[in-house]
């Protein structure tokens, strides 16, 4: 396996002010992904307006970081889009975000796309859901030839079961999952099991620990990002059955501790 550091490392929130839209860019992680000869997940355009109206401020950041390395993958925006959606222009918004993500995965040579599946329990059946992004993402497929690899990643998702289901109906090599171990020790189903079930359709990881769900509270509330020695998740037992399961594989790192993270994967001989 080969390991990456997402930009999202260099995200930092006027937190004072509530305003989570408002992101700078620290220019931490490149350089650290270049000295340890790792890769890196580019991260700015999670957030669509960085697509749009922020794309100018941007731009320089994103270029300067696919310059600084080889390998690199790309993170699509994942707010409010929905392939799954019962209202058609959802629909078309979702599908604009991701055309214009795939042209700058060609543009700054990355391999891999990161779209969130986006399953929201109280909104949709299971079989709505899956033949919804079926049928989405068989179109895209087909309108994009270039060989570039769309990697569905488990956010809210209780089990592997869904996501399983939409890859496998669509039966194309571009289509692949993104097994979030963070949001994955969230759900009802332990890490260890989605990677199990999931290791012949995983071509991507995001590897980032956590403690758990926090009692009475939403599912995303323990979503902490920590670096991955601190939290419940045996991180280390985790990768080397990832290293045997899916080698060819890449992982990023999602945690707002790069530094400690790196530190960790070359103690533990991962890089």
């Amino acid at each position: 396996m080969e390991y990456l550091i997402s930009t999202i490392s260099d995200v930092t929130t006027e937190e004072e002010n509530g305003d989570w839209e408002k992101l700078s860019y620290a220019d931490r992680t490149a350089p650290l992904a270049a000295g340890h000869g790792m890769g890196l997940e580019l991260a700015e355009f999670c957030i669509s307006d960085n697509m749009e109206n922020s794309f100018a401020d941007v731009l320089p950041h994103v270029e300067a970081c696919a310059a600084a390395v080889k390998r690199k993958t790309l993170h699509a925006p994942y707010n409010e889009l929905y392939p799954q959606a019962i209202d058609p222009m959802i629909v078309e918004v979702a599908r604009r975000r991701y055309d214009l993500t795939w042209t700058y995965c060609l543009r700054f040579g990355a391999e891999k796309m990161i779209a969130h599946a986006n399953y929201v329990e109280a909104l949709y059946y299971p079989s709505w859901f899956v033949s919804r992004h079926v049928e989405f993402w068989r179109r895209f497929l087909e309108d994009h030839p270039e060989p570039v690899t769309v990697c569905l990643e488990n956010v809210m998702e209780t089990g592997p079961e869904l996501m399983l289901d939409i890859v496998k109906r669509v039966d194309d090599p571009r289509l692949r999952l993104c097994l979030d171990v963070g949001h994955a020790n969230l759900s009802d189903v332990a890490p260890e099991e989605w990677l199990k079930a999931c290791a012949p359709w995983i071509s991507h990881y995001h590897i980032h620990n956590n403690n758990g769900p926090v009692a009475g509270a939403r599912r995303s509330q323990g979503d902490t990002h920590s670096a991955l020695d601190q939290g419940v998740i045996d991180m280390e037992g985790l990768l080397r059955l990832a290293e045997r399961l899916t080698p060819d594989a890449t992982a990023a790192v999602e945690s707002y501790e790069p530094e400690r993270c790196v530190a960790w994967l070359k103690e533990k001989g991962f890089v």
